[in-house]
């Protein structure tokens, strides 16, 4: 049998395996490595791994050969990771590179880094582009002052009885003459800045594709990496997430925080938001490829209920779920999940209290999975009857 998350056969799955499948079989491992160590390097040289398939006792599967010629397993027998000794060897270490979790570290803080400069390089540019609009702004308006006072000179210039006032119109157009003549040398200098600038636009889209590739082949590895993890450690993980991103949104929120570990937090919510999205597509995708015996049995161990309990409601419960799901069916299975919950909880207060509690436990956990499977309800019930007797003949037997 493969090992549902990692898809390496366990020690049971190994035995009398044909040449062909033991080819097969080394090229998983090998893909499984790369998943965990991305740079890893595979043939026959000092700091390659040479991998085999090896009949001996103790070491049947696939093994990596020593610089001795030594046979060290690489797979634990459930086929769920890697065996310690295979992970501790001293002359795999160049071979394997950095683990996956170290590269996606490094990556992020490299990519961190580059988006920071790069967002410097826009901001500047944009700042200088702006200054030089209000430059030329202020040079319109300049312009458009002198020629109004030189057109009222030019109206009063006749006129003896306004001679103080045409002396004070001259001063100030002089005035605004050498304003207007700073204002076009400081334009001049800002065009210069600006034009700099544009000149940098190619350099500053290399660095964006930079920027977007990295981004790209940081998350492949991280998607093979999460392909090979239980679903349990990937949940775990979108918790963790979760738990930080409300220690994040406190500092964000906090009003005696600096600005600087503000935008910081900022940064880590939206880079953490990104991942969150990623994982749980992935989660989803596995979700929906568990058979749905397995999701049931999650479900009902998630709450701890007892069998002897469950026998004694599920009697009540299964007439009243497939009557639900044949009137809900007609009307809409998006709907049935909250009909079922619904009805638990109605039963629940007409029937005695241990009992009752199982009863609206029972239509709950439907509700939960029916949610999803509204479309094959029928193999809902018969997954939770199954689950029922198994558990039942196994306590019997």
């Amino acid at each position: 049998m493969r090992n549902t998350d990692t898809g390496l056969l366990n020690d049971e799955g190994i035995n009398n395996l044909p040449p062909g499948l033991q080819q097969e079989e080394i090229e998983r491992v090998k893909k499984f490595i790369k998943a965990r160590f991305p740079y890893a390097k595979f043939g026959l040289g000092p700091n390659e791994l040479t991998l085999e398939f090896s009949e001996e006792k103790g070491k049947r599967g696939v093994v990596v050969i020593g610089p001795n010629d030594g046979k060290t397993k690489i797979a634990l027998e459930n086929g769920s990771g890697f065996q310690k000794a295979f992970l501790n060897k001293t002359f795999l270490k160049n071979a394997l590179g950095d683990p996956t979790e170290e590269i996606i570290s490094r990556n992020a803080d490299s990519i961190r880094k580059k988006q920071k400069e790069y967002e410097e390089l826009r901001k500047k540019k944009s700042e200088a582009e702006q200054k030089l609009s209000e430059q030329n702004e202020l040079v319109m308006s300049l312009n458009e002052r002198l020629n109004k006072e030189k057109a009222k000179i030019d109206q009063l210039k006749d006129l003896p009885e306004y001679e103080e006032e045409i002396k004070r119109k001259k001063q100030l157009a002089n005035n605004l003459e050498k304003d207007l003549k700073d204002a076009i040398k400081e334009r001049k200098e800002r065009e210069k800045k600006v034009k700099k600038l544009a000149d940098q636009d190619e350099k500053n889209a290399r660095l964006e594709a930079s920027i977007a590739e990295e981004i790209k082949n940081t998350n492949a590895i991280e998607e093979r990496l999460n392909r090979t993890k239980p679903l349990d450690d990937l949940k775990e993980h979108e918790s963790e997430l979760r738990r930080q991103n409300e220690e994040g949104q406190a500092i964000i929120q906090d009003e005696n925080a600096s600005p600087s570990d503000i935008e910081a937090a900022r940064e880590r919510v939206e880079e953490r938001n990104e991942e969150l999205a990623r994982l749980q597509t992935e989660i989803e995708e596995r979700e929906r490829t568990r058979p749905l015996l397995e999701r049931v049995k999650e479900i009902f161990e998630k709450y701890r209920v007892t069998l002897t309990a469950i026998l004694l409601a599920a009697g009540v419960t299964i007439g009243a779920v497939v009557g639900s799901i044949t009137n809900a069916l007609k009307a809409t299975g998006k709907a049935l999940g909250k009909d079922l919950k619904d009805i638990g909880s109605k039963l629940a207060s007409l029937l005695p209290v241990q009992i009752g509690s199982i009863v609206s436990f029972l239509f709950k956990a439907a509700g939960q999975v029916v949610g999803f499977l509204a479309e094959h309800t029928w193999m809902l019930i018969l997954a939770a009857v199954a689950f029922l007797f198994e558990k039942y003949f196994k306590k019997q037997r």
